[in-house]
């Protein structure tokens, strides 16, 4: 099988039926390719419109689990995979019909180890292309090193498709019980990737709606962002220790990622003394400690006043004062 397309599903029943559509909409046979659905819990209609889509399509994997969230189902999803490829999906998006082929065609005829294509934010009155050609490695087959070296990486798991055994082997898996899990799980593949490429086609449509994981408020979801970057900069920190090249390249990139853990607390509305305790915990981290880096210019000046004691917790202080007399 050449191809495995993991979905997990909790709560997309006005979604779930057009993103499966469109990945059965495709100019290869069925038997090349598998669509593994992991149900996470759900508690709609979800399922029910799935057991009507496995009527129609034989290639519709259906497994089932408790709610763990999506880095959870999408590690519960590798495991039944058997495709040579692997693409996450996510169950409120969808993609172009008639891709597979040339995706496919184009993974094979350069033996590469993964594939990266364009997208599509798709908002409800507004269609925006994602990536700029001209700052990807398009035409050029190089490492995941260099990938991470000399161009703006793409963050999603959604942006290629990867070969199987590279992840098993290496046993790359998402953070479970985290958001923001793609920064950590893709700079951790690239580190393995040997042969890579980008193809300039609009393969994926990243649909912006109220109420999903990335767009949802609230001080709970807050405290689970400011948790999630902890969680993903103590896992980096260990992980990349400057012991070769590719780690070297490494910490460039999860410098951003300190700064955007330590930019999302100070502009949170929460407590101050949970601010405060927040505050504490990145600093243990060395979230504050911040090297070279790929920010823009901007957040560079502002990463170099964030990185200052006195005034991140001076100006936090002040910050809060404010919040609270405009609420």
């Amino acid at each position: 099988m050449k191809l495995s397309i993991i979905v997990p599903v909790y709560n997309v029943e006005p979604y779930i039926e057009r993103c499966v559509r469109s990945l059965e909409q495709q100019n290869i046979p069925k038997q090349e390719y598998e669509i593994i659905i992991v149900n996470d819990g759900t508690q709609d209609q979800s399922i029910q419109i799935i057991n009507k889509l496995r009527l129609e399509y034989p290639n519709i994997v259906l497994i089932e689990k408790e709610n763990g969230g999506l880095s959870s189902a999408r590690n519960y999803g590798l495991k039944y995979a058997q495709g040579e490829y692997i693409w996450f999906i996510d169950s409120d998006d969808y993609i172009e019909p008639n891709i597979l082929n040339s995706i496919l065609e184009k993974s094979y005829e350069l033996n590469l180890d993964l594939l990266a294509f364009n997208y599509y934010h798709i908002w409800p009155h507004r269609k925006v292309q994602g990536f700029n050609p001209q700052k990807q490695p398009e035409k050029k087959i190089i490492s995941g090193k260099t990938y991470i070296q000399k161009y703006p990486i793409g963050i999603s798991a959604w942006f290629f498709i990867a070969k199987r055994n590279i992840i098993n082997q290496h046993k790359i898996s998402f953070i479970e019980g985290i958001i923001h899990e793609d920064y950590e799980f893709t700079l951790h593949l690239f580190q393995y990737i040997n042969r890579m490429t980008f193809e300039n086609i609009n393969a994926y449509n990243y649909f912006h709606r109220d109420g999903s994981i990335t767009t949802s408020k609230g001080y709970q979801q807050t405290l689970r962002s400011i948790h999630s970057w902890q969680s993903i900069i103590a896992s980096e920190t260990k992980r990349y220790t400057n012991k070769d090249s590719y780690e070297k390249e490494a910490i460039q990139w999860v410098n951003n990622h300190k700064f955007y853990g330590i930019n999302r607390l100070f502009f949170a509305k929460i407590p101050l003394h949970i601010k405060l305790k927040e505050y504490e915990k990145l600093r243990t981290l060395g979230a504050f400690n911040i090297g070279k880096n790929h920010l823009s210019l901007e957040r560079k000046f502002r990463c170099f006043l964030l990185c200052q004691p006195w005034f991140y917790k001076t100006f936090i202080r002040c910050f809060s004062i404010f919040t609270k007399q405009i609420q």
